[in-house]
């Protein structure tokens, strides 16, 4: 249930304590929507909480929209009946916290996806194309054909080669039919088989040493789990292909980072596209930063200036659904016994 009008949603009441008030834009609710809310839903009251110099403590809040909620929070919000997400991932929360007390968890699947993709996308044609090495010659002031000739064997085309998605959800059946349509070749590691056309070979997680065997670039979008930890192994990137590419859009605990500097220094594998680190931001003194290999970029993979309008649509729905009684109409419901 959208508004786009400015007229009254829903005249119900409800406390929701948000922490989406810091100073990066993608955390902070635009002045539009925060009036948008306040028109739509008059007796809903918004209250800001965990953010700096602030230690409020919202007593009556029944929802909390965020991305920062804790254990702490959760126990101090008696009243808590639903916890949206405005990431993708959930795992901030611990599931017996909410599961004891049947508080409704949805996320913000979705909102995302298409910057995601273009991001992955950018990453690979840009280290296939090799606009790293232009970057190179640029600062060197020598782009010319004639210094670019040296990486003429390190110059990809996309079309007939191989990719592997690793995680896939939303972003990566969207990025896996992106990539078919480059007339690749297209492997996924799922929690799940993927019947019909949509990819040429399936894996498990437990099987990605050899799904990275003959992949030419190897997309991590992996959430960050006890069974995802520093998945990227040494030996997981021993086993791939020398002139393959490692493209990070999930998360960066799911990679041995220390395995994958070596990989990368001693040619083990040809190069990386980075959005996500271990530590963030990344730390002065990484050898990533000095690497001519290797595209980073800070975490920004999913930005885009469409992204509040989504959520803004996303959340409406959700609460309009929540005040009256219809959470089973809600988007994004994530089921904490899966």
């Amino acid at each position: 249930m959208t508004n786009k009008d400015n007229t009254v949603i829903s005249n119900k009441k409800a406390v929701i304590a948000c922490d989406l008030f810091l100073s990066l834009r993608l955390y902070h609710l635009p002045e539009w929507l925060q009036e948008h809310l306040k028109i739509a839903f008059p007796n809903v009251e918004i209250i800001p909480v965990n953010i700096p110099n602030s230690s409020q403590v919202v007593e009556d809040a029944t929802v909390y929209w965020g991305n920062r909620i804790t254990s702490g929070i959760i126990d101090s919000m008696p009243k808590l009946e639903w916890i949206h997400f405005g990431s993708v991932g959930v795992n901030r929360i611990n599931v017996e916290d909410v599961s004891k007390r049947n508080i409704l968890i949805t996320c913000s699947k979705g909102t995302v996806a298409s910057s995601m993709v273009a991001s992955a996308l950018a990453f690979m044609t840009s280290l296939a194309r090799g606009l790293h090495f232009n970057q190179t010659l640029r600062n060197e002031k020598n782009m010319n054909r004639d210094s670019f000739d040296a990486y003429f064997d390190q110059i990809h085309e996309l079309s007939g080669e191989r990719c592997l998605i690793v995680g896939l959800g939303d972003v990566g059946r969207r990025l896996a039919r992106v990539c078919q349509a480059l007339e690749m070749n297209v492997s996924a590691i799922g929690r799940t088989a993927i019947g019909g056309d949509l990819v040429d070979n399936n894996y498990t997680l437990d099987q990605i040493s050899i799904a990275v065997s003959d992949a030419d670039y190897v997309f991590n979008l992996l959430p960050l789990t006890v069974e995802t930890e520093r998945i990227f192994s040494q030996n997981v990137f021993e086993h791939m292909k020398s002139s393959a590419f490692f493209i990070n859009i999930g998360r960066g605990e799911t990679v041995d980072e220390a395995s994958l500097i070596i990989a990368l220094q001693d040619g083990i594998i040809m190069g990386a596209g980075l959005d996500v680190f271990v530590d963030e931001p990344l730390t002065v003194d990484s050898p990533l930063w000095e690497m001519q290999n290797v595209i980073l970029s800070p975490h920004v993979a999913g930005l885009s200036k469409g992204y509040w309008d989504r959520q803004s649509d996303l959340f409406i729905h959700n609460l309009f659904c929540y005040l009256e009684d219809d959470n089973a109409l809600m988007h994004n419901i994530i089921d904490m016994s899966d």
